[in-house]
């Protein structure tokens, strides 16, 4: 059986109370002030306490907030005998405040009641919610790619941007592994990148390709870094795309166009020279090499125009493409001159492809049954790399052997 409390006691536990904070006071069993502390009269924005003393509680509370007391509050005070929640109080001025209240009920009737004012709270807490609103808005406005995951590696979000550049909704992503949003060799890739970036607890930045729902495959540069909790512990990981693949393609076109011809499609002179420097040091040898010039073809031009000159060298780059091997390196080094590089060949093999040439080119004939294409042609083998410039230019040398040749045919003919 509990001990009565000794006035020394109760003048304690006044005490106590005057001195607290939050403002407490003691019903009657009909809700009027019996006693409250100072706290709690400044709380509702009276001056002194005695302005309250024989009032009831509804007086601190406007119309709407009494009838939530009288449907919600009070129905669970009555049953539990006690409550504690949020509630909205009545200042004397008139202005209302949040506030954070605490029921309790006495033997033979009567509460107890504390209350907090936890409008700096509130303020806080809308400003932790603006600033958080402002970051979302500004998250989905960007238009980069950005997602965040957990530390086990599941989508907690993503912009808008990275619906679209992935092909996917939100509700397909949010919840979601990178194993079920992408095939497995990306993901293991991706998770293994994660998990590193949440032991380093560092920035890191990857390029890799990325295949998106609906099969197309981007060049990307994943930006990666951990995200904290409030404790410390790694959160998970927050990351941004920037796709490259525009870029990408654009480097690759210009390394087309730095080594190939624009009109053949063939490799261009420059390429050819490289190749040639490369081979010298090379051990693929013997190399031949073959030269070949388009007969007419300024006749061609000046006769027919330029559109029928530049078909002819599309004419022959296809015969000359078809002639050789993959591995050969077929170039336009000028203006109607074409080279082949043949690695570890000799060259009887080699003039077995400049005959096939020449049957080749008598077999595409015109509508008056005369061949359309003539080349001059000539070839050389250079047994070691100090000769593969002198085999190219006496195949040169043979080339220009073979077109005079050609002339001189023409002319008794």
């Amino acid at each position: 059986m509990n001990e009565p409390l000794t006035e020394t006691d109760l003048r304690k536990y006044l005490a106590a109370m005057e001195g607290a904070m939050d403002g407490m006071a003691i019903l009657n069993e009909h809700g009027t002030y019996l006693y409250l502390n100072q706290a709690h009269a400044a709380i509702y924005g009276y001056d002194s306490r005695a302005e309250l003393i024989g009032k009831t509680w509804r007086d601190l509370y406007t119309e709407a907030e009494l009838e939530r007391f009288d449907n919600v509050i009070m129905p669970l005070f009555m049953e539990t005998g006690r409550w504690r929640g949020e509630a909205t109080g009545l200042r004397k001025n008139g202005s209302t405040f949040p506030q954070e209240l605490s029921l309790t009920a006495l033997e033979g009737g009567g509460i107890i009641c504390v209350v907090r004012d936890i409008t700096d709270r509130r303020r806080a807490e809308q400003s932790v919610k603006d600033k958080l609103h402002f970051i979302q808005v500004l998250i989905t406005t960007i238009p980069v790619p950005i997602f965040y995951k957990d530390a086990e590696g599941r989508y907690l979000g993503c912009n808008s941007a990275f619906e679209e550049h992935i092909c996917l909704t939100r509700e397909q992503i949010v919840g979601r592994t990178d194993r079920d949003l992408v095939p497995p060799d990306q993901a293991e890739l991706f998770q293994q990148l994660d998990r590193s970036i949440m032991e380093t607890r560092q920035v890191q930045i990857q390029e890799s390709s990325l295949v998106c729902a609906d099969g197309s495959r981007h060049d990307v540069i994943f930006y990666k870094a951990p995200f904290l909790n409030s404790d410390g512990s790694v959160g998970g990981v927050a990351g941004a795309i920037l796709d490259i693949t525009e870029r990408k393609e654009t480097e690759a076109k210009l390394r087309y166009l730095s080594t190939h011809d624009i009109l053949t499609g063939l490799y261009n002179r420059a390429y050819f020279d490289e190749e040639l420097e490369r081979l010298k040091k090379g051990r693929t040898f013997p190399v031949s090499v073959v030269v070949a010039d388009v007969d007419r073809l300024k006749r061609v031009n000046d006769l027919q125009g330029h559109a029928a000159g530049d078909e002819l060298l599309k004419l022959t780059a296809q015969v000359l493409r078809g002639a050789f091997r993959t591995e050969d390196l077929v170039a336009r080094i000028g203006g109607d001159e074409f080279a082949v590089i043949l690695p570890g060949t000799a060259n009887s093999a080699t003039q077995e492809v400049i005959e096939r040439i020449r049957k080749n080119l008598a077999e595409i004939v015109g509508d008056d049954g005369r061949p359309i294409l003539s080349l001059s042609l000539g070839c050389a083998t250079a047994l070691d790399g100090e000769g593969l410039i002198e085999a190219w230019q006496r195949a040169d040398e043979l080339m220009y052997e073979d077109k005079l040749a050609r002339q001189e045919g023409s002319r008794r003919t």
